[in-house]
């Protein structure tokens, strides 16, 4: 009789147990699993491979970050030679723009107004032959083609926001100095290929030679540049932040 009780109880324990599996129900009350529709599904796999694109992103900027960390350590534990790296690029972007004495190789293009005669010639004529602030800017525009690396006009230093107009029986330059005829330009950088680029078939420079004015090209080993007196601080720009 014991032994039919027993398993009497077994039986409806089981039956009980059996009722709440089928009902997915859980002895602490929570549910095992939760059903989506197409679109959450779908809302779900896109946000998974964001994810994992977030995750790519993030283990590549570590790797860069760990390689320089390095590359670091190895050079020079004592970042010594980091500091001196940082103050030569610091030198050179002064020299690219401006900021520092420089000197190196390069020519000297000298420009003067021609020989006018106000008798014998009418307005155009005379024209033709003085030396033009859009004259000025093309040379200059010439010899930045040609590879030259620094450029003075007289004792005024141009630099990349360089500008010039007309004024009277002056060239005006941006921060307000002026420079008057004969013009010397400096510039700095292969002599023989900023010459060979000056006098080939088409440049201003030969055009001016046509209009009767006074150009002379001389090569010379060393030219002294000095400091721009232009205003360099960056005021109204900042670098652009894209969002990947």
């Amino acid at each position: 009789m014991k032994n039919d009780k027993g398993f009497f109880f077994v039986f409806i324990a089981t039956i009980i147990i059996g009722i709440l599996i089928s009902m997915n129900y859980h002895l602490k009350g929570n549910q095992s699993f939760t059903q989506l529709n197409s679109a959450e599904f779908q809302n779900a796999v896109e946000e998974r491979a964001t994810l994992y694109r977030q995750i790519g992103n993030l283990k590549e900027d570590n790797g860069e970050k760990r390689d320089k960390i390095r590359n670091y350590a190895q050079n020079d534990t004592k970042n010594d030679k980091i500091l001196e790296d940082m103050k030569a690029q610091i030198k050179d972007y002064g020299m690219f723009v401006g900021a520092n004495k420089t000197e190196g190789p390069g020519i000297i293009l000298k420009i003067n107004d021609g020989i006018t005669n106000a008798r014998e010639e009418n307005t155009d004529q005379i024209n033709n032959k003085l030396f033009h602030d859009n004259d000025m800017a093309l040379v200059l525009n010439e010899l930045r083609v040609a590879g030259a690396q620094a450029i003075s006009v007289n004792k005024h230093r141009v630099v990349p926001w360089s500008g010039v107009i007309c004024s009277w029986a002056f060239l005006q330059f941006e921060d307000g100095t002026m420079e008057y005829a004969p013009f010397n330009i400096y510039a700095i950088g292969d002599p023989e290929k900023l010459k060979a680029a000056l006098l080939e078939d088409g440049s201003h420079v030969k055009q001016l030679m046509f209009r009767k004015l006074y150009v002379d090209i001389q090569v010379v080993d060393k030219i002294v540049m000095p400091p721009t007196t232009a205003n360099i601080n960056v005021n109204h720009m900042k670098e652009e932040q894209s969002k990947k």
